[in-house]
């Protein structure tokens, strides 16, 4: 005779335990089994799988960005769990879960269409219940009403997505060989000054470039200070100079200064990092010291385009005769030399409609503007102009 034990019997044997954590699962109770549980995405296993060799590779393979987690990190979403209603089976309501999905989907929008955070509330919500209701009936319009949109709900969702977009990119740089970063500090409208810094880094044997981080600079901008605000994120969050390359920055004293510049500082604790100056920057110097006759083409350019846009009439006229053109453009740009990037738009916009530009004038009787579009050269120069800035 053979003895066959009763696989339930086996299946309560089998005990959690509190180590079980550090794996990224907790307990469930389902039909009277105990069951292990994930804390990152809520999947509930076997009873056989109550082991730690199971629950490990659960984990490698699919939340392998978490495996260098510490034990609170596990804790937190536990916690997080536990707050929420489990049905019979153990697993979240199919319908909490969509509900919950999509308030991340509306927040994900409004979020990349730079929206405040008010109008999930104010606008989309009514327009969804109103839209909901005369097309699937008022029985779907009560689910819909369970999506919570508020304004802290949105910029809750905003921050995790945030950060969880932060872990990756994180964890993708620890695993890079090397990685580098280029930083800028700007001061905005409000006399804030803002430190950007973008890195650059090898992933799946190709070279990736994220967005790191953006930090305000409380009070000075001098070099150390960048330098601080840099080796704080580096301890923070694990990042080791011994795998930094190259630094990028812009030709001020701050960065570049020989005894107390931001790269000089960098030298220090990475050696190996080679400092480079960003080529953007250098080609915003080279169009300060532009040869005498282009420069004369710039300035006369620049006069014509302000003729036409400084008079609302101007611009009304010359944007009904583009129309009748049927030009690819209606309005001209105005160049601003704070915003040196605008310089070889406004050019480039000039050369594009030439021929409107020169209608309009003639229309006008601007005979000394008409001069410089009936020069062949001038023209070559405009073309030319717009292809180095």
């Amino acid at each position: 005779q053979f003895y066959f034990p009763d696989i339930n019997v086996m299946e309560q044997k089998r005990k959690y335990s509190e180590n079980y954590l550090k794996l990224g699962f907790s307990t469930v109770i389902s039909n009277d089994i105990e069951k292990p549980q994930c804390v990152l995405c809520n999947a509930v296993l076997s009873a056989q799988s109550m082991k730690p060799s199971k629950l490990k590779r659960h984990l490698e393979t699919k939340h392998s960005e978490h495996i260098t987690k510490d034990l609170d990190f596990f804790k937190q979403h536990e916690a997080t769990l536990k707050k929420q209603k489990l049905d019979f089976t153990g697993t979240f309501q199919q319908q909490s879960q969509a509900v919950v999905k999509a308030s991340y989907e509306i927040a994900l929008e409004v979020a990349k269409n730079k929206k405040p955070h008010t109008i999930a509330e104010t606008l989309i919500k009514p327009c969804l219940l109103k839209s909901v209701k005369l097309v699937l009936g008022e029985a779907s319009e009560i689910k819909m009403r369970n999506i919570s949109l508020s304004n802290n709900t949105i910029q809750r969702r905003i921050s995790d997505m945030s950060i969880d977009v932060m872990e990756q990119i994180l964890s993708e740089i620890k695993a890079s060989p090397v990685f580098s970063f280029q930083l800028d500090e700007s001061t905005d409208v409000s006399s804030c000054s803002q430190l950007l810094v973008f890195v650059r880094y090898i992933h799946l044997e190709d070279i990736k470039e994220e967005f790191l981080f953006s930090r305000a600079l409380k009070t000075t901008t001098k070099g150390e200070d960048v330098m601080e605000m840099i080796s704080s994120f580096f301890e923070s969050n694990d990042l080791q100079w011994k795998n930094l390359c190259g630094v990028c920055t812009d030709g001020a004293p701050a960065m570049l200064g020989s005894r107390s510049g931001f790269q000089s500082k960098v030298k220090e604790l990475a050696p190996q990092a080679k400092g480079l100056h960003c080529m953007i920057h250098r080609f915003a110097l080279a169009t300060k010291t532009l040869p005498k006759p282009l420069q004369e083409v710039l300035d006369s350019l620049v006069t014509i385009v302000n003729y036409m846009k400084s008079s609302a009439l101007n611009t009304r006229l010359f944007k009904e005769l583009c129309k009748n053109m049927n030009s690819d453009h209606e309005v001209l740009l105005f160049y601003t030399a704070v915003r040196w990037l605008s310089k070889g738009n406004v050019v480039g916009r000039v050369f594009e409609l030439e021929n409107e530009i020169k209608q309009f004038l003639e229309i006008k009787g601007k005979h000394e503007f008409m001069t410089h579009f009936n020069d062949e050269t001038w023209i070559q120069r405009v073309g030319y102009l717009s292809d180095i800035l």
